[in-house]
């Protein structure tokens, strides 16, 4: 079958490997615990629970193609107008749909530092884009660099904060640097906040919501992460009136499912759930950090749910050996970091089980 050439070229996304097929592969009985794809390890709110049972009788419906009753909840619970809310099928899709709607043309290019979220790299090669990538200075954004890059042919720009995989935040300064930066009627800037329920509990985390209001930002934001909706795939944009109904305009009907919409529902109501995620997460980064402390092993402080840690030995060896004892994390020597993994925080029991893997592993 015929495809243009950067098809070919195109290399799948891979997740955190599932526990099932960690199972079947290796045979493991005992017990897995899955640290690599910075899930709640608390899992969904019992709120929206009960919701996903109570709407399963009635998902020979579609779903509602504008998810009124969550945007109405929405916009309520951040201040902002409904007018200024879209939804996807994750933040995944909302980016896909950005990639659509705003590089439409040959030669626009696309620019982000790099490590950072894979699916900058993935979907933009998927629509043949130009990708322009600033390596990271250290393990955060190099904004002067990234300031530089910045030609006429500039279409998106992606600022991650808090960065994955290494956990680092940007500044709000800088980002307001990178914003007057643009030629607002020819660059979007996208501010990717999958981990702000985390990052906003640091005292030093400074909101960004109201940087939409500059005209060409767009803040993404997810249920994924704090609010345990992985496998449903639901997550939020906000922006100017003007993108939004661009978004709309290219954005499938009924793209978001019903089951998604009603747990998200349920989920907003749900705060002691988030206060409780946010304190194990809190309480799960200080254990790992003096674990590693003791370890002698060096690690990057982090504002969202993982930490990035320099094992001091091949990366993918470490990660095969801790998968041999149900132990699932991830790598990070595809990204450069040939000695480095990413561990998300788990329960207290799940990350004593990695430390004492993980010691075993490096014999320390």
């Amino acid at each position: 079958m015929f495809v243009e050439e950067y098809i070919t070229k195109l290399k799948p996304y891979e997740g955190g490997k599932p526990i099932e097929e960690l199972r079947r592969e290796l045979g493991i009985k005992g017990e897995i615990i899955k640290l690599a794809s910075n899930e709640n390890p608390l899992g969904p709110s019992k709120k929206a629970i009960k919701a996903i049972k109570k709407i399963a009788e009635s998902v020979n419906l579609y779903p509602d193609g504008d998810c009124y009753y969550l945007k109405e909840k929405l916009s309520n619970k951040l201040g902002v107008s409904r007018d200024n809310l879209v939804f996807g099928n994750g933040s995944d899709e909302l980016l896909e749909l950005i990639f659509r709607t705003f590089a439409t043309k040959n030669g626009d290019e696309i620019l982000y530092c790099y490590p950072s979220f894979v699916e900058y790299k993935i979907i933009g090669s998927s629509f043949n884009k130009k990708l322009v990538e600033v390596p990271l200075k250290g393990f955060s954004y190099d904004i002067d660099e990234l300031i530089k890059a910045i030609n006429s042919n500039t279409r998106i720009i992606f600022l991650n904060t808090p960065n994955n995989p290494t956990g680092t935040i940007i500044k709000r300064s800088d980002i307001e640097r990178v914003i007057e930066a643009t030629d607002s009627n020819k660059t979007l800037v996208v501010i990717d906040e999958a981990y702000y329920e985390y990052a906003i509990a640091e005292d030093d985390y400074e909101e960004l919501l109201d940087l939409y209001k500059k005209g060409n930002v767009v803040i993404l934001r997810t249920f994924s992460k704090a609010y345990g909706l992985a496998g449903l795939r639901i997550g939020y944009g906000i922006a100017g009136e003007e993108i939004i109904d661009y978004l709309n305009r290219v954005r499938p009907p009924f793209n978001v499912n019903l089951v998604a919409q009603h747990a998200a529902l349920a989920a907003l109501d749900d705060e002691e759930h988030i206060r409780r995620s946010v304190e194990v997460n809190r309480a799960g980064k200080e254990y790992l950090y003096r674990e590693f402390d003791n370890m002698g092993i060096t690690y990057i402080k982090t504002y969202a749910n993982f930490i990035l840690f320099d094992a001091k030995k091949d990366a993918n060896y470490v990660y095969g050996e801790l998968l041999k004892r149900g132990v699932i994390v991830r790598s990070m020597a595809g990204y450069g970091y040939k000695s480095m993994l990413r561990v998300t925080i788990g329960t207290p029991r799940e990350n004593e089980i990695f430390i004492k893997n993980l010691r075993e592993v490096l014999d320390v």
